[in-house]
């Protein structure tokens, strides 16, 4: 039988053979850097919402597993941080240790891809890995020293927002994980009734809001 184009003797895909390569890529470089970087947060959000991990059979999990080198819901954390913090986190994160909480406590101090702090502002690159760690350090000690502000009113409706989207993210994160998995008809037949509930309520709320 004649070869499709592109296709190998095992049938794969030329594309699926560079999808490999890339990934395997992003991984060596993870583990030479030791710690995530943001190319590899995008990276890990792109082979995510372009399932391109399906051309060679795979699961979102198994692909994580097998060409990200980590665990399932380890990709999907990283995933949140680029889109919560964006690739400034990764820079300071890789310089500092610093958690995805404590950057939110610090978070203020971080404009235009700078870290601000006692009048100095400080590219947020690798090269001033010394002056970032100094700043963060203080930083920590500030935020841990400090009262808790009252939130405002707009506070609590952003807090709101990003507990929101967070919740809607993980749940269709566990949606998307049942629908690949082998399920009997009962089993289908109760996704079915869960998405279409979930469905209706969203479209109630969303009537709520708009009226």
């Amino acid at each position: 039988m004649k070869k499709k184009c592109g296709e190998q003797k095992d049938g794969t895909t030329d594309g699926a053979i560079e999808f490999g390569t890339w990934i395997g890529r992003r991984q060596a470089l993870s583990v030479i850097s030791g710690r995530c970087s943001a190319a590899d947060a995008q990276c890990l959000r792109e082979l995510r919402e372009s399932k391109q991990y399906k051309k060679l059979g795979l699961t979102w999990e198994q692909a994580c597993k097998q060409y990200a080198g980590m665990a399932r819901s380890t990709a999907e954390e990283i995933i949140r941080n680029l889109e919560e913090f964006g690739p400034d986190f990764f820079v300071i994160a890789r310089v500092t240790g610093i958690s995805a909480n404590e950057y939110r406590r610090i978070g203020g101090a971080v404009q235009d891809h700078k870290l601000l702090h006692a009048g100095q502002e400080i590219p947020i690159e690798i090269a001033n890995a010394q002056e970032l760690a100094t700043a963060v350090d203080a930083l920590r000690r500030e935020t841990a020293a400090a009262p808790a502000a009252p939130e405002t009113a707009a506070g609590e409706v952003e807090c709101s927002f990003a507990k929101a989207d967070r919740a809607l993210r993980a749940a269709l994160v566990e949606l998307e994980k049942l629908r690949e998995m082998p399920l009997d008809s009962f089993s289908r037949s109760r996704l079915v009734g869960m998405i279409d509930e979930t469905t209706g309520t969203l479209k109630l709320i969303g009537l709520q809001v708009a009226a």
